[in-house]
């Protein structure tokens, strides 16, 4: 079983106007590359467009419109996870799972009620920023101010661990990413996010945030973005670099995948989209990796926050 934390292909394919339900020659990830991928859930972000002139919520409905558009014509394949009962119910049927994510707070505009009507539209994990400040908290682009979660990012971690919502902590600025650790009831997660101390970049956690996460057991998911993975050209090698030094710090059971796919175009090299997967598991073999710890780093991991949060 394998569990994607994280893509931007509903922005992507709305771009480009084309369907996420038919094969598609551009572009990292479409169903039936999905399916073919053997993917069982994928998270799909709602993702704003900052060039855009629209306001970021306005766009975030839009794309929550277009996403269910397409879900509607295609329940005989996919089931959208929505409760713990939807969930055990993907886990029993042959159909590939998705998971509706936004990303980016500013979508709330400061208003409690709007991260309502997200999970009412099916939204159920909120990544608190993307790299710039927002009403919530600072991103890991403004980290130098020293904010952390203000007033109003704390009631709505507090609103999410009330409704049943994944709190997500990729792009963050550090001092609100231990706000959130300290606030926090439940299981957290960094959706698309690497080792700091294996390649020093800001999008990166620091191994104090790693053990953080595992502390709160939750899972990171790796990201394949090259910029945040090592020098390039490192190929598969460099990713698994990653997951050596998580695993050598707090043990297995606490990384995932968050691939990025639709959110670059700057893919590790080696891999060019979705189908990866089956190569990236053959390849994790070969090098010897135990099976238990494939499948956790597969799903496993992410399955147990699922459970825990829906």
């Amino acid at each position: 079983m394998i569990i994607d934390m994280h893509c931007d292909s509903v922005l992507g394919a709305f771009q480009g106007n084309r369907k996420l339900t038919d094969r598609a020659q551009v572009g990292h990830f479409d169903l039936p590359r999905m399916q073919s991928a053997g993917i069982k859930i994928q998270f799909f972000a709602l993702f704003p467009d900052i060039t855009a002139s629209l306001s970021p919520l306005r766009q975030v409905l839009i794309l929550g419109d277009y996403f269910w558009e397409q879900y509607e014509e295609s329940q005989e394949i996919m089931q959208l996870i929505t409760s713990h009962q939807s969930l055990l119910q993907l886990l029993d049927s042959k159909k590939c799972g998705a998971l509706l994510t936004v990303e980016g707070g500013e979508v709330l505009e400061g208003d409690l009620r709007m991260l309502r009507v997200l999970y009412r539209m099916g939204g159920r994990s909120l990544c608190l920023t993307w790299n710039h400040r927002n009403e919530i908290a600072d991103g890991v682009a403004e980290m130098q101010t020293g904010g952390g979660l203000t007033l109003f990012g704390r009631e709505v971690v507090r609103e999410m661990n009330k409704i049943g919502m994944i709190v997500d902590v990729s792009h963050i600025a550090e001092k609100g990413f231990w706000d959130v650790l300290e606030l926090c009831e439940a299981p957290v997660i960094a959706s698309h996010s690497n080792s700091q101390a294996v390649w020093d970049h800001p999008r990166n956690l620091t191994d104090e945030q790693i053990k953080g996460i595992a502390q709160k057991k939750g899972v990171i998911g790796l990201n394949f973005v090259a910029d945040f993975l090592g020098e390039q050209g490192s190929g598969l090698d460099q990713l698994l670099r990653h997951i050596d030094h998580i695993c050598d710090l707090v043990g297995d059971d606490y990384l995932g995948f968050g691939s990025d796919f639709d959110g670059t175009d700057n893919l590790l090299a080696g891999i060019d989209d979705v189908t990866i997967y089956p190569e990236l598991i053959s390849f994790l073999k070969k090098r010897n990796y135990k099976d238990t710890t494939i499948r956790k780093i597969c799903g496993e991991n992410c399955l147990r926050v699922l459970n825990a949060v829906l």
